[in-house]
C-alpha cells in the first residue's frame, strides 16, 4: 500500500479513485478493480472500498483492465452512486419485483 503525505495529511492511495464524464456520453473510472455486472441500462463497478453503480441507457464497456484498474464506458450516463455493500440478486427477485 503506498501512501502519499500532503500539506502534512496522510493519505492512503489504495481508496483513490476518479471518475470523468464526457457529455453524459463516456465515462472512464481510474481505481476500477473489476465489473460485476454489465447491462445496457447498468455497470457495477467494484473499486477497492466500496461499489459503483452507473445507470443509463445504452451502456457498453469499452476497455476494461484490470492490472491498471482502468474502466471506460460509452452509453448516456444518466446517474452514478456508490454503496458500501452489494448483494447480487437473484433471477428470481429480479422476476417478482
Amino acid at each position: 500500500m503506498e501512501q502519499n503525505i500532503a500539506n502534512g495529511a496522510e493519505k492512503t492511495s489504495s481508496k483513490i479513485h476518479s471518475v470523468n464524464i464526457y457529455n453524459r456520453e463516456k465515462i472512464t473510472v481510474a481505481g476500477a478493480t473489476e465489473v460485476l455486472s454489465s447491462t445496457d441500462k447498468e455497470i457495477i463497478v467494484k473499486l477497492k472500498d466500496s461499489y459503483m453503480f452507473v445507470s443509463g441507457t445504452g451502456l457498453t464497456i469499452l476497455k476494461l483492465v484490470p492490472e491498471e484498474e482502468e474502466l471506460i464506458a460509452q452509453g448516456t450516463v444518466t446517474g452514478l452512486r456508490y454503496e458500501n455493500k452489494y448483494t447480487k440478486k437473484s433471477l428470481l427477485s429480479k422476476v417478482f419485483k
